[in-house]
């Protein structure tokens, strides 16, 4: 393969990865941190923060990821199974961390040796975990969630009560936290309702329990339009990896962008085809280039023919069939383009070449771009590409190369 003749970074396993700007993040949960009473600073913050770093930190590496979010002030981590959180504990991360869903029951007693909160979300479930700690010797860090509407996980209000006796009489239990979920965090009506209810079930905890423990509801958009939701911590996720739901973001700076060189380069002449079930002709005389990154890779199948990309500060079209793991990109109009050149799929383009210069003002291509081809959201294209894509990790004015 031609060595590339721009200046990027690389993969040194694959010719084709994921890009992760910390920098972004650091700056993404400051611009959170600033929705919060105190203002920006850790120190003077008077509400938590818990990063939730699920599904490998929505795609962009969980351990990486965590470690610099811990650094700069968040206060607990939040992940979606004991897995999850092990492979933190193993890369000796201290910081709290919570299971937000029932651990099986075969899986309690590695968290409670594992100091991780666990979620519990039902009386039967309680009780599991009072005696499997009663067995170990040992106190579990116990976190209620309740039902306020979204009616997914959580103890609805009026079966609240028997959960918070055991709690007060069992020394094998610390209630450390009472959370719900919102369904809708960015609708005024359906948080309000959603809100009251959990403030009625967080005046039953206090008044029944006798012991403080931490009231948590908002996610990222709450945290952003609703005040009366911050209680005594928040949960963000979407928000710390620069995206929304559906829409590009005014406020974050997305942390991800998704690359690959070119393998292989083809000359067609008008009228032929390519790819699986020839989806694509040629209507001139054309030069296709294929990129070793596909469906496998969590680029979605169904962007065949509509997705772009960036070559050389132009903006080129993908054609025919995405494979498991190849595409193909027309670059009849870079005619300077050859093997090893690095083309954006996500993101700003980098190093576009001699011609070229990279900057924010450059194009961008975006998953809530993708999302609307889609009709999904950028949450599920995130956390798709972490299947086999190595991530390289960068920060201002300074780099390094970590294959994940």
């Amino acid at each position: 393969m031609v060595q590339s003749r721009q200046q990027t970074l690389s993969s040194v396993r694959r010719d084709a990865w994921v890009e992760v700007d910390l920098s972004a993040i650091e700056k993404n949960l400051a611009t959170v941190s600033g929705f919060l009473p105190g203002g920006k600073s850790s120190q003077t913050r008077k509400t938590r923060i818990m990063a939730v770093v699920k599904g490998d930190a929505y795609g962009h590496g969980s351990v990486q990821v965590s470690e610099m979010l811990v650094a700069m002030g968040a206060d607990w981590l939040g992940v979606a199974s004991v897995d999850e959180a092990c492979q933190l504990r193993a890369a000796d991360i201290k910081a709290p961390i919570l299971i937000l869903g029932p651990a099986p029951n075969w899986a309690v007693k590695t968290a409670i040796e594992s100091d991780l909160n666990m979620t519990v979300t039902s009386l039967s479930e309680l009780k599991d975990v009072n005696q499997t700690a009663k067995r170990a010797k040992r106190v579990a860090k116990v976190n209620i969630k309740v039902d306020t509407g979204m009616h997914r996980l959580g103890v609805l209000s009026q079966n609240l009560e028997p959960m918070l006796d055991l709690v007060r009489e069992s020394e094998s239990l610390n209630l450390v936290s009472l959370f719900s979920h919102l369904a809708m965090a960015g609708d005024q009506e359906a948080t309000k309702r959603q809100n009251a209810v959990f403030k009625l079930c967080v005046e039953q905890a206090r008044a029944r329990t006798k012991t403080p423990f931490i009231a948590h509801l908002a996610s990222s958009e709450a945290v952003r339009y609703f005040p009366e939701t911050h209680y005594d911590m928040v949960r963000v996720g979407i928000y710390l990896y620069g995206l929304e739901a559906k829409k590009d973001s005014e406020i974050l700076i997305p942390s991800m962008s998704v690359r690959a060189r070119i393998n292989h380069t083809q000359e067609l002449d008008e009228g032929e085809s390519a790819g699986y079930n020839f989806t694509w002709t040629a209507k001139r005389k054309s030069r296709l280039a294929s990129l070793p990154i596909g469906y496998a890779d969590g680029v979605n199948r169904r962007l065949s023919n509509k997705m772009s990309c960036l070559l050389m500060g132009k903006q080129i079209p993908q054609v025919g069939i995405i494979s498991m793991d190849q595409m193909l990109v027309d670059i009849t109009d870079v005619p300077q383009a050859q093997e090893g050149d690095v083309i954006t799929l996500i993101g700003h383009e980098q190093g576009g070449g001699a011609e070229e210069s990279s900057s924010l003002d450059s194009p961008c291509l975006t998953l809530a771009q993708w999302a609307s081809m889609l009709d999904t959201i950028t949450y599920e294209l995130a956390c798709n590409l972490r299947v086999r894509l190595p991530r390289i990790y960068t920060r201002p004015r300074t780099s390094h190369f970590a294959d994940h």
